[in-house]
């Protein structure tokens, strides 16, 4: 896309900006000039693809990243970390059988136990609690199979997995083999994530296609009968070593004051992790890269994180939270981009309105580039997680859905999914800010580290207990084993 954003550049910084020639200007005006974004990102998604934490392509590409890095002359290193199992998946071959017999397309989600499975399937329409239960003595033994509502948008993905959260409960309990829940996207997409239960799951959890599991639901609804016959092959083991990939620009004034941007480098592996989350880790490296070529010294010290494990639980950036927990004080902002390359349009600020005006100036010199309201509501999902729980303040940037909901881990999610002209506008966007805070007075720094009360109270308020509980970082953090103590 070169030169494609030329005139809208020089529009910008003579109407958005003017001509001081400052850091965050030359920074915006970098960013939004020809970078090597887009040929890192095919090469990301082409020839490294898709990237489950703990296969040879997800080493590849922390390798390939760190070498992006100090390309660049920025200082980089690997941060190993523990993940608690490995499951990469193999394949999944489902027959139904009966009144019926066909093969329907379908996929194990992450932590399916591998194995052979057969069994009646009953249908219990949009798997509630009350369709579960009155059907719990055709289903104990047997597969539950869900409709599920279709899919475009990211608060339809919220919506997903807090029903099927709910499913999950209710169908272990009726004694259910195991669930297939019709896919949420058409023309036969197929997706992956993780169940409540995530690292110890102990039933099968299928994604069937939107149109299979249609076909199934009328035969069932015309009194038909049909079992279900599954085999599930996945690589399974223990705990294993992971990396982080993090890119560090040195304060110059408060070296020991910290602002993290992060994006997850893992993805699943149907599609090749373009929007999810390809696109904005190669916006880390880029605004890396472009800062260290103009030789811009921020007073604080900006960590350009490419966190592992995220689909499984964000696994790395809860292991570098717990890395450095004594200086979790002095880590002033810490930002996840993680909602695909749509444009930005706002942040979440995470039930810290403390951040609101800090957020509103130093995104000041991208006024041009669109309106960027703030949503004081916790977001749990991604990498801003962990640093919520030790009470750091912490950001997300919102994004219109474009292609994401749609694509979401899905076998579509692929570069030419990206929008790569929003891509490079983000990108100054997000360097504007981090470059932004890195600098800020400390007048403008009015929050601090919460206590572990204040971040209980913050849970209580917004009612996320059932929301942690449905990632499965519910327990963890109530015991103590995760987030401040």
């Amino acid at each position: 896309m070169k030169n494609i954003l030329f005139t809208f550049l020089v529009s910008f910084l003579s109407i958005g900006i003017g001509t001081a020639q400052d850091d965050v200007t030359k920074l915006i005006g970098a960013m939004l000039s020809d970078t090597p974004i887009e040929e890192d990102l095919q090469e990301l998604c082409d020839v490294i693809g898709g990237r489950v934490t703990g296969s040879k392509a997800n080493e590849q590409a922390v390798d390939w990243a760190l070498a992006k890095f100090k390309e660049a002359g920025v200082k980089a290193w690997k941060d190993e970390f523990e993940m608690p199992v490995l499951w990469l998946p193999n394949s999944t071959s489902i027959m139904v059988t009966g009144d019926s017999n066909f093969k329907p397309s379908a996929v194990a989600k992450y932590q399916s136990p591998p194995g052979n499975y057969s069994g009646k399937l009953i249908f219990a329409g949009k798997g509630t609690a009350e369709e579960i239960d009155k059907l719990s003595a055709s289903i104990t033994g047997n597969f539950v199979l869900v409709e599920t509502d279709l899919c475009l948008d990211i608060g339809g993905l919220f919506a997903e997995y807090t029903a099927g959260a709910a499913t999950e409960v209710a169908a272990r309990k009726a004694g259910a083999k195991g669930i297939v829940f019709m896919a949420s996207r058409p023309k036969g997409l197929l997706y992956r994530f993780i169940t409540s239960k995530a690292t110890d799951e102990d039933l099968p959890h299928l994604v069937m296609s939107r149109e299979d599991a249609k076909r199934c639901i009328r035969l069932l609804n015309d009194g038909k009968n049909l079992n279900l016959n599954l085999d599930i092959k996945a690589t399974t083991g223990g705990a294993f070593k992971s990396h982080n990939v993090i890119g560090e620009i040195t304060g110059s004034e408060k070296p020991d004051e910290v602002i993290v941007l992060g994006a997850h480098i893992d993805s699943w592996a149907l599609g090749t992790g373009a929007n999810d989350n390809g696109c904005n880790v190669n916006m880390m490296i880029d605004v890396a890269r472009q800062m260290q070529k103009l030789g811009i010294k921020p007073k604080r010290t900006i960590r350009f994180a490419l966190w592992n494990g995220e689909e499984q639980g964000y696994f790395g950036s809860w292991d570098y939270t717990k890395e450095h927990v004594e200086e979790m004080s002095k880590h002033i902002m810490a930002l996840s981009v993680d909602i695909g390359s749509g444009p930005i349009n706002g942040f979440f600020t995470n039930g810290r309105a403390e951040l609101i005006p800090a957020v509103e100036k130093v995104l000041q010199p991208v006024a041009a580039l669109g309106d960027f309201p703030a949503i004081n509501v916790p977001i749990v999902g991604t990498d801003n997680f962990d640093f919520m729980l030790q009470g750091v303040g912490n950001l997300v940037a919102n994004h219109r859905s474009t292609n994401y909901g749609l694509n979401y881990h899905a076998s579509s999610d692929t570069y030419e999914k990206v929008d790569l002209k929003s891509l490079k506008v983000n990108s100054a966007i997000i360097a504007a800010l981090a470059l932004g805070f890195a600098n800020l007075d400390e007048s403008d720094i009015t929050w601090e580290q919460q206590t572990r009360p204040e971040i209980q109270k913050l849970f209580d308020d917004n009612k996320l207990e059932f929301t942690m509980r449905m990632f499965n970082v519910w327990e963890s953090w109530i015991n103590g084993t995760r987030g401040r103590n």
